[in-house]
């Protein structure tokens, strides 16, 4: 968490584990003595924005699920409110960061806006005419399942062939998972020990680098699907800006270069009115959003 300016600038920032299996209560004790000593150093804060992964309900803010928190319908919002009686806004992460990059990242001067972030899963958060895009069940952006495959590999949501499966981070543990059981030979058995948990974008690189043929085609494949819907997003929506950002990003550029040479050529003429940058707030992009989402003038 950070303390930010109207303008977008963080002037302090605190980090702590979340350690999500001490439950929601012990969780949201953390979060409340941290948020109080942040408060204390900046008495003139005139309100909370809370960036958390998962599904937010549209009006009440609290978490209705969040998978990698094990959370379903805590009250995030009215616990901090009661608790810290200052203007409380929580928001999906992504959507969060997707604001933060819209007001004063890469996307500063757009009128609409697609950021999409690609790191232990894909999210991405859309801008439209100046306003976040949430959709009608607080879930709009959800990229990283749609499906790119038909009946293509199982997707913990319960579907089949969603491009999380084939692009980020958890999505290449899985199949390099898959890939060991099946006996498949490949470089990165040895660089991760054995173990796919340990595996990284940026080993996949390297390996298909050096003509590791496992690594290449899960590579390939990535840059491929990314940019078919990455594409299909631009030309439903039409947006001024596309922004790129997450960790696998920021750690094989050539997946940037894939989309920035890929979305042009499959969307025709859309593509001349549109802009396409690197996401330029890093980790900040979801506290910054977050807080500008919680002005009141937002």
């Amino acid at each position: 968490m950070g303390a930010v300016t109207a303008d977008g600038q963080i002037l302090s920032r605190i980090e702590r584990p979340t350690e999500p299996q001490r439950g929601p209560a012990a969780v949201l004790a953390t979060l409340e003595q941290v948020l109080r000593d942040l408060l204390a150093s900046y008495p003139g804060v005139i309100a909370v924005g809370v960036a958390c992964a998962g599904q937010i309900h549209p009006r009440t803010g609290a978490v209705i699920y969040a998978p990698n928190l094990a959370w379903r319908d805590v009250p995030l919002a009215e616990h901090l409110t009661r608790a810290l009686d200052v203007r409380i806004v929580v928001e999906n992460d992504v959507r969060a960061a997707a604001w933060g990059e819209f007001r004063f990242g890469a996307g500063a001067g757009a009128r609409s806006l697609l950021a999409v972030f690609v790191g232990t899963g894909v999210g991405s958060g859309a801008v439209l005419d100046g306003a976040l895009w949430r959709g009608a069940a607080n879930g709009a952006g959800e990229i990283g399942h749609t499906q790119v495959v038909w009946d293509g590999l199982p997707c913990p949501c319960g579907q089949r062939g969603c491009l999380e499966q084939y692009v980020s981070g958890s999505g290449f543990q899985r199949r390099l998972r898959h890939a060991l059981t099946e006996g498949v030979r490949t470089r990165l058995a040895a660089v991760t020990e054995g173990e796919p948990g340990r595996l990284t974008a940026a080993m996949v690189q390297a390996a298909a680098e050096v003509g590791d043929g496992f690594a290449r085609g899960i590579r390939d494949e990535a840059e491929r699907y990314l940019a078919l819907a990455v594409a299909n997003y631009v030309t439903l929506v039409n947006p001024d800006a596309l922004v790129l950002g997450g960790g696998v990003i920021e750690t094989v550029p050539r997946l940037f270069d894939a989309v920035a040479a890929g979305v042009p050529r499959l969307t025709t003429i859309l593509a001349r009115s549109l802009r396409i940058e690197r996401a330029r707030l890093g980790d900040g992009s979801g506290v910054i959003g977050a807080a500008a989402l919680a002005a009141p003038s937002a």
